[in-house]
């Protein structure tokens, strides 16, 4: 603390305190707004009391409506120069889009997100539809309702068709295992 004031005096800069509050009458109404710009000014309530003349325990009751309940004075911060603004609206847009191009508005990020969730959700549709597909039988499969009893002839040349499979099965062994004899 001690190097920065050396380096003021050394530089001959002022710095501006903050001014104190000015004993005062005690205003026949003391309004919200008036607490309100005083917080804003950096008034505390102890100074308060002093300005308003009015005693400590009547601005802690002021401080019980809803709307100053919990407020605290703003500190300002003073410049040590006057910091003007030189520039048109048109210029500072134009600042703006320089310093990030890539910047996002919130818009675009919702409907960039909108339409990433509805890609997600057109692909899982996909997916639930080729599941169904894989898991639901297929249109060559007969229900017991569409099966029609075989006819006697039917079921005789099915019956004939086994007995050769048997029958010749049977031969063909006997044959293979006579060759094979030592």
């Amino acid at each position: 603390m001690v190097k920065n004031i050396y380096r003021l005096i050394k530089h001959k800069k002022m710095i501006n305190t903050r001014q104190t509050v000015q004993a005062g009458e005690t205003p026949a109404e003391i309004t919200i707004s008036m607490i309100d710009q005083d917080l804003q000014d950096g008034v505390n309530k102890a100074e308060m009391s002093i300005k308003y003349g009015i005693k400590p325990w009547e601005v802690d009751e002021m401080f019980k409506h809803p709307l100053l309940k919990g407020r605290r004075p703003a500190r300002k911060r003073i410049l040590s120069f006057k910091f003007v603004d030189d520039m048109s609206s048109d210029t500072v847009k134009e600042a703006i889009e320089e310093i990030n191009p890539n910047q996002v508005t919130l818009d675009q990020a919702i409907d960039e997100a909108i339409e990433t969730v509805t890609e997600v959700k057109d692909q899982m549709q996909q997916t639930q539809e080729a599941i169904n597909n894989m898991l639901s039988p297929t249109e060559f499969e007969r229900t017991d309702d569409e099966l029609e009893p075989p006819s006697f002839n039917d079921t005789m040349s099915v019956v004939e068709e086994q007995e050769w499979e048997k029958n010749g099965e049977e031969e063909e062994l006997e044959m293979n295992d006579s060759t094979f004899e030592l």
